[in-house]
């Protein structure tokens, strides 16, 4: 596997976590609530919890699908190491 996927996973990872802090900050604090509902509505929908879930789902399906590649390509190295 290559360190920069790993590198840009870390990153994500990262930015879910703000996301997330953010989404529950949101959600406890009565006057940050007022104030995006007065000056940015549509920002209601995102800080809700709705991004960070879906973020964390994606977070999570990307660290299976790097898990797979990197059994895969372990599995071809060790294939090839015994057949050659």
């Amino acid at each position: 596997m290559k360190r920069g996927h790993l590198f840009i996973y870390a990153q994500f990872g990262l930015i879910v976590l703000f996301v997330y802090g953010l989404s529950a900050e949101y959600r406890s604090n009565a006057y940050q609530q007022d104030w995006i509902s007065s000056n940015a509505p549509f920002l209601q929908y995102f800080l809700n919890g709705y991004l960070a879930a879906m973020l964390l789902g994606i977070f999570i399906g990307g660290g299976v699908l790097l898990a797979a590649d990197y059994w895969r390509n372990m599995n071809k190295k060790s294939s090839l190491r015994t057949v050659g």
